[in-house]
């Protein structure tokens, strides 16, 4: 398999959604810049990426902090090739009622959600090649509102405005933007929440990876501006 020339940065990519995309990015012969906060889990993920033949680089970083993203622009500007795809997929879900949800959680989300992926957009745009391709692995969330979920719905929403506007500022560079909207997915993101849902009926990474695949797969002239994604089950 010849050298990967084109790279892609997939936050989140220490496990779930993110590690699947990664494992897909490889097996289309694209570099992956992995990152994620979790360094034990996340050098695991680029350990058996690359044991398969694929290119991983591992980034252990906080996407919510603008310093750590410097880290990773550092990274690309050395990258022998060019930026063509920034997947954000990190995301972060605290619950509980308006009346006993804690400022300080509200701010977390929204900023692991909605903030981190306008910095790192922010900072990397400028090195992403014109026929590149921005995409965002919203949730359902972000079309739908549930009890108990204000601040992940509002991040979510929040998101979903963010992509569409960053569509329409730079569909004229020749760089796609799209959205991914998958019901719930069967990852760790769950394991803390205090619910009891049958998980063996969510989605695996792998069906959101997939997704991802058909998208990137499209021709030059396609734009997919946004994709749902649900379970015959339901949502969850």
């Amino acid at each position: 398999m010849p050298t990967p020339s084109d790279l892609a940065v997939i936050s989140g990519g220490s496990s779930g959604i993110g590690a699947a995309i990664g494992r897909m990015f490889c097996e289309e012969n694209k570099a992956v810049a992995l990152l994620a906060r979790r360094e034990e889990n996340l050098r695991a993920v680029s350990t058996y990426l690359q044991a398969e033949g694929g290119d991983a680089h591992p980034l252990v970083v906080d996407v919510s902090l603008s310093t750590d993203v410097e880290k990773v622009s550092a990274f690309v500007k050395k990258f022998k090739g060019s930026l063509k795809y920034l997947v954000h997929n990190a995301g972060l879900a605290r619950v509980g009622s308006v009346e006993h949800f804690s400022v300080a959680d509200w701010k977390r989300t929204l900023d692991v959600n909605l903030t981190a992926p306008f910095v790192l957009t922010r900072h990397l745009l400028p090195l992403m090649s014109p026929d590149s391709h921005i995409i965002f692995i919203n949730s359902v969330a972000g079309k739908q509102t549930f009890p108990e979920w204000s601040a992940y719905c509002a991040s979510k929403h929040g998101l979903r405005a963010f992509a569409d506007t960053l569509r329409k500022e730079v569909a004229a560079r020749g760089i796609k933007v799209t959205t991914l909207f998958p019901g719930a997915v069967d990852t760790p993101l769950h394991d803390s929440l205090p619910y009891d849902w049958e998980r063996e009926k969510m989605l695996q990474p792998t069906h959101v990876a997939e997704a991802v695949r058909y998208i990137i797969r499209q021709p030059s002239q396609v734009t997919v501006p946004e994709l749902d994604l649900s379970h015959n089950a339901g949502l969850f």
